[in-house]
């Protein structure tokens, strides 16, 4: 049975009729205290694109002058760039249930891949849906239980790709190519060059869907999730995106060349993992990395000038933004782990406003993931349900003076007695960072002051002159842990079945 967010549902709906048959363009709108929309203007529809696992130090508009990423790039010189935003969970099926619900993994259930996400909680889908949108999930989302059950009545994933080339009679893109000789459990599957073109890559396959759905319901207002599958692993781009890139020409992260030995467990994994590969194959990969990255890119570009060309743009809430990031090199490592590193938390984070409003912005303060549910509710003009523990980023949108958090939180793995690695906490500012690591039975902290070590190399834990700092973190972790609400220990599954039913 499909759930419906309760009680404003048909205020929402009977408001969003009245402003779709006025025909006007998009403005701000107002709700009052029932959630009625109080203004007779057209829906904005919501163009959410998600990749998956993209370091924030993988994009121009970020800083790096050595990648190539020219519609992420026109997408932040028109909108909003968050230069401190992070993901609540670094791991992708607890970090979208984050996005999608505005909550905590430690509140929501869903603390770790292969957990059955919980039924109880109202998503963003939902809401939207409720309020009469055509809603759509178009690439990987990672849910077990079907995506209608979660407000989306229209989903292209990834077992569709495979139908897709299957019928076509060509090879998946993960299936053929020139692969870099490393093990398949290195970096999960093969590294390298696909034989496939773009129009039979899984990154142009999505694209193309989402073009479909664009030209589709142009006249109707959609909330659509667009989730690439990629930069995560298999670092696998079509020969055009390879060619952009000489392995020997790009330049590792200044944190891999790092002599740390009191490294957390989870580091040590990933290290023992990739021990035999030499700073010449960390270049390599990182070519990879970079080559799916532009490819996505592209394929992004392909759906925004969609948009343009429809009409839409200047009507559609456009939000870029990845699950979690990716080692890509830094302390000697690439893929993630149970570890709160900013090269794993730390996530690209775009907003382009309707009406072109705040162009090439950038804003300093600490945003999260578990923001964006909220905010693109009010952006739309939509309630949300109470037990939502994101802030609605539309005061810095507008560019007002708000109060705002000092400290941003992230937390992953499950506890201990179910799972050896245990858990990594994180509480950090601008300025300081402190992690928690059950580390496998062994518990360490880990303290980094930003200001003078940006890509935390040296843990200040046992140093007496961040005694003060550590304190003031540790407190504010205690309290964060202690002031939300926690979701029953549910099980990790062996399997993941998609598409199950309750």
């Amino acid at each position: 049975m499909i759930r419906h967010s309760k009680g404003m549902a048909r205020v929402v709906l009977f408001g969003l009729l009245i402003a779709a048959a006025a025909g006007c363009q998009a403005t701000d709108s107002q709700v009052n205290e029932d959630g009625v929309i109080q203004s007779a203007k057209m829906p904005l529809n919501v163009l959410f694109i998600m990749s998956d696992q993209h370091n924030a130090h993988a994009l121009g508009c970020y800083g790096n002058t050595e990648i190539k990423t020219p519609s992420l790039d026109r997408l932040a010189a028109a909108g909003v760039r968050f230069q401190n935003a992070f993901c609540q969970t670094g791991q992708c099926c607890p970090s979208r249930y984050t996005i999608w619900t505005g909550r905590y993994a430690h509140s929501h259930g869903l603390r770790w891949n292969h957990v059955i996400e919980p039924l109880n909680e109202i998503t963003i889908g939902e809401v939207f849906r409720d309020a009469g949108y055509v809603t759509a999930t178009i690439g990987k989302h990672n849910m077990q239980y079907d995506v209608a059950l979660h407000g989306f009545d229209q989903a292209v994933e990834v077992p569709d790709y495979n139908r897709f080339v299957e019928g076509l009679g060509v090879p998946h893109c993960w299936a053929e190519g020139d692969w870099l000789p490393y093990r398949n459990d290195q970096f999960a599957r093969p590294i390298g060059t696909s034989h496939a073109d773009n129009e039979h890559h899984m990154a142009g396959f999505f694209g193309t869907e989402a073009v479909k759905f664009l030209q589709a319901n142009q006249n109707k207002p959609f909330c659509l999730w667009l989730s690439f599958h990629g930069p995560h692993v298999p670092h696998v781009a079509s020969k055009q995106w390879m060619d952009l890139y000489d392995a020997d020409a790009l330049t590792l992260p200044p944190n891999f060349y790092e002599q740390r030995s009191d490294v957390p467990a989870g580091l040590n994994r990933l290290r023992q993992l990739l021990g035999d590969l030499t700073e010449q194959d960390f270049k390599k990969v990182l070519r990879c990395y970079y080559a799916l990255v532009s490819q996505i890119d592209h394929n992004i570009g392909r759906v925004l000038d969609e948009l343009d060309r429809l009409g839409l743009t200047e009507r559609t809430i456009i939000v870029y933004t990845a699950d979690h990031g990716e080692m890509m090199g830094e302390h000697r490592a690439c893929r993630k782990a149970v570890l709160n590193y900013d090269a794993t938390v730390r996530v690209p984070m775009i907003i382009r406003m309707p009406g072109g409003r705040q162009r090439g912005v950038v804003i300093d303060e600490l945003v999260g993931l578990v923001d964006l549910m909220p905010t693109l509710c009010e952006m739309a003009g939509l309630n949300f349900p109470k037990k939502v523990k994101g802030s609605s980023l539309v005061p810095l949108l507008e560019g007002r003076k708000t109060e705002w958090r000092e400290v941003i939180f992230s937390e992953i793995g499950y506890p201990q007695h179910a799972f050896p690695p245990g858990m990594c906490t994180m509480a950090r500012t601008k300025e300081h960072k402190y992690v928690h690591h059950d580390n496998a039975g062994k518990p360490m902290e880990e303290s980094f002051d930003l200001r003078s070590d940006p890509w935390e190399t040296v843990n200040q834990a046992a140093n007496p002159e961040y005694a003060e700092a550590l304190a003031t973190l540790r407190k504010a972790l205690k309290q964060w842990n202690e002031n939300t609400d926690h979701a029953p220990l549910y099980l990790i599954e062996k399997e993941f079945r998609q598409h199950r039913k309750p």
